[in-house]
Parts: C-alpha cells; sequence; structure tokens
C-alpha cells in the first residue's frame, strides 16, 4: 500500500455494528473522529467514549441528526473524510442517508448490503448516487463480510489461479446460536412454519445481499448475467434446539444462482440456523486448476464485516469519484499499523 495519509471519520449509526467499528478504530494510526450520529433517544447526546464503552475514545457529543454532524465540519471539508454508514440493509432506505453524506462531501463505506452491488435491483438508485459522488468527486462503497467478502470477493481471490473457471459454488453455514440476538431474528429463529412463511413475503427475514453475492461473481469472471434465481425454505427443528421446540424453524437456507444459458454458472448456498452442525465457509470451484477451500468455524460475521469497514478506509480515501464496489477497489490488505506504510 502506498503511503498512508489518514483520515478524518464520521460514524453514523450506533448500533451493534456500528458500536464495534467505532471501538476498532478508537487509537488507530491516523483516524481522527469527526464525530458521530445516531436518533435513538437513548444514544443521542452522549458521549462518544460513553456509547463505546471505551474511555480512551473522544468525547464529543453524538448528534441526533447527521445534518448537524456534517455542518460542523463543512467549512474544513477534506479529502480524506468518510462516513462510516451502519444503519440499514435495504438501499431504499438508505439511500438518503448516502446521498446527504455525498452532498456534504464525504466519502462513504456502508454496511448497506444492497449498496455492494445496487444495480442489480435498484439501478436507478445506483446511478443517482454514482452521479451525485462523481459531480462531488468522493466514492460510495458497500461492503461486509456477506456481500463483500467470503461469499463474493474471496472467491474471485481464489479464481485468480485458475487458468479456466467453468462453475464457482460458495457454501457459507452459519450457527445462529453463537450470534448476536438481530441474527436469530432476522433468520426467523422460533417460528412457525406459516410465521417464517410471511416474514419473507414481507421482506422482514432472509439474508439480504446474496444475489448481489452472486452478481459480483459473475461480473468479476466476466460472464454474462442472464438470470439470477433466489430460493428462500425455513430449516425445521426435529428436536428441541437451544430454546427452539421441534417442528419450529431454526433458520433459513438461501440459494442463489446465476444462470447463462441452461448452465448454473454461480451457485451461492447459505444456510443460518441454531444448531447446525460443523459451521464452516467452502469455496469450490470446477475449472483448470479446481480449486477447493475450506475454512472450518466460517469466518466471524460480526467481527469480520467490522474488519471490512475499517480495512476500507485507506482505499475509499482514494478511490476514484463515483459508486464501487470491492471489484473495482484493491481491496487488499489491512489497516495501515503507522502514517508511514
Amino acid at each position: 500500500m502506498h503511503k498512508w495519509s489518514g483520515a478524518r471519520v464520521a460514524l453514523v449509526g450506533l448500533g451493534p455494528i456500528g458500536v464495534e467499528v467505532g471501538k476498532a478504530l478508537v487509537g488507530r494510526p491516523g483516524i481522527e473522529f469527526l464525530g458521530a450520529a445516531d436518533p435513538a433517544p437513548a444514544i443521542a447526546g452522549k458521549s462518544l467514549a460513553e456509547v463505546l464503552g471505551v474511555p480512551a475514545a473522544p468525547a464529543l457529543k453524538v448528534d441526533g441528526d447527521a445534518a448537524a454532524l456534517y455542518a460542523r465540519s463543512a467549512k474544513d471539508r477534506q479529502k480524506r473524510d468518510v462516513v462510516l454508514l451502519c444503519t440499514g440493509s435495504r438501499l431504499e432506505n438508505v439511500v438518503s442517508q448516502i446521498e446527504q453524506a455525498v452532498d456534504a462531501g464525504f466519502h462513504v463505506v456502508s454496511t448497506c448490503e444492497e449498496l455492494s452491488y445496487p444495480e442489480l435491483k435498484h439501478a436507478a438508485l445506483a446511478r443517482r448516487v454514482d452521479q451525485k459522488a462523481s459531480a462531488r468527486g468522493v466514492a460510495a462503497l458497500g461492503t461486509g463480510v456477506n456481500p463483500g467478502l467470503v461469499m463474493d470477493r474471496l472467491a474471485l481471490a481464489a479464481a485468480a489461479a485458475c487458468v479456466r473457471v467453468d462453475r464457482v459454488k460458495v457454501t457459507r453455514v452459519v450457527d445462529a446460536a453463537k450470534r448476536r440476538g438481530p441474527l436469530r431474528a432476522k433468520v426467523g429463529a422460533g417460528l412457525s412454519r406459516e410465521e417464517f412463511a410471511a416474514g419473507v413475503a414481507s421482506r422482514k427475514l432472509g439474508h439480504v445481499g446474496l444475489s448481489e453475492s452472486a452478481a459480483i461473481i459473475a461480473m468479476g469472471l466476466g460472464l454474462p448475467i442472464h438470470e439470477i434465481t433466489e430460493t428462500i425454505e425455513p430449516v425445521i427443528a426435529d428436536k428441541e434446539t437451544d430454546g427452539v421446540a421441534a417442528g419450529r424453524v431454526l433458520g433459513l437456507h438461501q440459494i442463489a444462482l446465476v444462470q447463462a444459458g441452461d448452465e448454473v454458472k454461480v451457485a451461492l448456498d447459505l444456510t443460518m440456523a441454531v444448531g447446525v452442525a460443523d459451521p464452516a465457509d467452502t469455496i469450490e470451484i470446477a475449472g483448470d486448476p479446481p480449486v477447493n477451500l475450506r475454512v472450518s468455524g466460517g469466518f466471524h460475521g460480526d467481527r469480520a464485516t467490522v474488519g471490512c469497514v475499517v480495512n476500507a478506509i485507506p482505499f475509499i480515501v482514494d478511490a476514484p469519484p463515483g459508486l464501487q464496489t470491492v471489484v473495482t477497489l484493491p481491496l487488499f490488505g489491512l489497516f495501515p499499523e503507522s502514517s508511514q506504510t
């Protein structure tokens, strides 16, 4: 990596992931906190140090509105100013927040899953964000562990060893019992079949971003995307498991497929359920040579998402203006240990 010139960061959204991102940045070389914002009454008005639970964090007051945070530094806007946006998964719910940060002159790194490849489902919004960011001279990126790494970027990195790639399959198995409460809720743990089906239909359940990951792989391999299909089914308990009664939902099994003609070229297979056996992340590439990678235990979703966001900062401040993806940016390497690397 070229010389690290540092960055000034604003944290917007101080839920579980936003707080952990903030903690990870306290004391980091070259990082200066501009402030933080979250509208929750239990958070707004407190000091950042108090919200993060880290005494060494700045004693800056958390704003209830991001506009106030942005306004304070408006006269001193710098090219290395970055908003770390950890507020939502659906682009339609987050796009106004992205545009607000862009209009204020900030680069944006967001955990919004649909922002990882927004052209897939929100082409008009993607063009709008890209045009605004390009005009303002800043970059925007959606990243995390998934989408952003394990089921797309890592698979493409492995495919670089192949002379020819015929098919890619990525399987991720996550034990929701070992993750924070919101994940158990997102996968429908404890619901009936009927409640699960209703939750999927209303888009309240399911992993957001699986089709986006499939599209990222297809784009990275230069494959035509004739069709992407996605299915979500419940995983049902055959016996009482970690507080979930037999016959109730343990979690979900979600599949996304990229087809070129009649042939499946990319298959992403995700299981997130309470008490699953042998959690792991597996990448299988049929080609020349074939590749089979397995991460026993799998990547830790929350911690790896924090890592992906933090490690994107040095790249986003020097990125070409506009909407970027984990394929268009060279996101390789860790956060610099000093400002001289």
